[in-house]
């Protein structure tokens, strides 16, 4: 059963050597997790990888896409791969999607266990066939009935429409699944506030 825990709660037990050297964070759009990643960056030098770095050119989309899981524009099955090859082998290789051409980069991105533990982030990190890879499960709990409107003040208003109709919808498919029970810790994020002292349990690792 997941331990409910603060983020510094989870930042001292990923500061520990772990089981895995491989961390899952996992929560919906504009949760938080990105800035869990990166106190974990600031503090610890781990490097990440990110499930929005397999995005698909707009122009690679399937003929009217809909709301789908796995989503249909993310390669999807590359996400997996990177990060089976790097539970397996201890590093990966890929190319990750170019925000600036909007494009997938013609340099490839290299990440390896060699220099300690990797962070992998976003939507779908906790999808079963992982689970088993990671040392860290994380999921950041936040409000879904505000995600859309806070990510037009993030500057996501590229794919406007598309948020509202495609990528919230197929989120809320990959939900469905319960990824929050499937992680170690859950952890309190964007909208929720401090975890009520009562919802509180001894964490795992003291």
């Amino acid at each position: 059963m997941p331990v409910r825990a603060t983020q510094d709660e989870v930042l001292a037990y990923v500061s520990r050597p772990l089981t895995r050297p491989l961390v899952g964070i996992d929560g919906l759009p504009c949760s938080g997790k990105t800035t869990l990643a990166a106190r974990m960056v600031d503090l610890f030098n781990f490097d990440g990888i990110a499930v929005d770095e397999f995005l698909l050119p707009e122009e690679h989309w399937p003929a009217r896409c809909r709301p789908a899981f796995p989503f249909p524009y993310i390669r999807y099955d590359e996400f997996l791969n990177a990060v089976l090859s790097l539970a397996e082998t201890g590093r990966c290789t890929y190319l990750p999607f170019d925000w600036e051409t909007l494009e997938i980069s013609t340099r490839p991105r290299e990440v390896s266990l060699a220099d300690g533990p990797v962070i992998v982030e976003g939507i779908s990190a906790l999808v079963p066939l992982l689970c088993r890879v990671y040392g860290a499960k994380i999921f950041i709990e936040s409000d879904r009935n505000t995600v859309l409107d806070v990510a037009k003040t993030r500057a996501l208003g590229l794919w406007a429409r598309e948020w509202g109709e495609l990528f919230i919808p197929s989120t809320d498919m990959y939900m469905q699944t319960r990824p929050e029970e499937r992680a170690d810790f859950v952890v309190a994020g964007r909208g929720l506030g401090p975890v009520p002292e009562y919802l509180k349990q001894k964490p795992a690792y003291s």
